[in-house]
């Protein structure tokens, strides 16, 4: 690592620019900076451009693609060119770069896949299981049972990303209207509703349970008082899953996009959901229309001529 600093001074800077003024996350930071690192140390090890990454034409962009489509699939290799793209932009803002060479680069087409989420009649086996430890547990597992109970309620009625739901502090509360104001991605900031059974979770763990309830407190603590993690998270849903029979394969973001795929079967409007998981497109949102089969189909049935006979 040492010496990787010291050979690139600039990739130092990028990051800690992506961290310090656009507030980017530390996994996110810490996939850009993988992705750049992997580019230089191939320019570096291939010998392509004479090795030095700011003589690299679209040529030498190119046999990079080129060898990532060996061992990555589409979708990674748009995330890492991605992340070096924004790294010389960086270096052309600053005067260090002329170009990015990447700028042109024809990518693979994504692979497209709709996302994986919990039915709406399995959503209530889930957020009920950690309820159930909660009434059967001593005190320090009330606790924990509570907090979970909490992560779940709030992953689900709020459609948080896991890294939102670690952060999130007391003063981002409103109990008046039970939403919460939301620091996402790029600093994005944003007002999500979480719904009344949310709120009496967030009530009960703040009223008996949470050690600290202070204006700039963290809300969801470990028994250490530190914030909990995303690792935490995802096991926590992870055992519950295994308890209760559910699909082992769960993650707090399917939770957040069940959320969004039962808002669009409820008849969201689009808008409005781009809105609450703060997506910078619309583009984005749209993928949940693609799950709205069941919708579509009552439409047809009810509607159509020749539906039903």
């Amino acid at each position: 690592m040492d010496t990787l600093k010291r050979a690139h001074p600039e990739l130092d800077e990028f990051a800690f620019m992506l961290e310090s003024q656009r507030r980017y996350s530390k996994h996110t930071v810490k996939s850009y900076r993988k992705a750049v690192s992997d580019w230089l140390d191939w320019i570096a090890s291939s010998g392509a451009a004479g090795g030095d990454f700011l003589k690299a034409d679209k040529k030498t962009a190119r046999m990079y693609v080129a060898e990532l489509s060996l061992n990555c699939s589409h979708s990674t290799i748009h995330n890492r060119v991605s992340a070096i793209r924004s790294f010389y932009r960086y270096l052309i803002a600053s005067e260090s770069a002329d170009s990015d060479p990447f700028s042109l680069v024809r990518l693979p087409k994504k692979e497209k896949s709709l996302p994986v989420f919990l039915s709406e009649s399995a959503m209530p086996t889930l957020l009920e299981a950690p309820r159930e430890a909660a009434s059967e547990g001593e005190d320090d597992a009330k606790t924990s049972a509570v907090r979970d109970a909490l992560c779940i309620e709030l992953l689900y009625g709020a459609g948080l990303r896991v890294s939102e739901l670690c952060s999130l502090k007391w003063k981002d509360i409103d109990f008046g209207s039970n939403s919460a104001r939301i620091t996402g991605k790029g600093s994005k900031v944003r007002f999500c509703p979480f719904g009344e059974e949310a709120g009496k979770v967030l009530r009960l763990w703040r009223d008996k349970f949470a050690t600290a309830t202070e204006y700039g407190d963290f809300i969801l603590t470990l028994k250490n008082g530190k914030p909990i993690y995303p690792r935490y998270v995802q096991r926590m849903i992870k055992k519950y899953a295994v308890k209760t029979g559910l699909p082992t394969n769960i993650t707090p973001h399917k939770l957040r996009h069940s959320f969004a795929t039962h808002l669009v079967n409820g008849g969201i409007d689009l808008r409005s959901l781009q809105e609450m998981l703060g997506h910078a497109s619309l583009s984005t949102t749209q993928i949940y229309t693609h799950l709205n089969t069941r919708k579509l189909v009552e439409e047809h049935r009810l509607n159509h001529p020749r539906a039903m006979m």
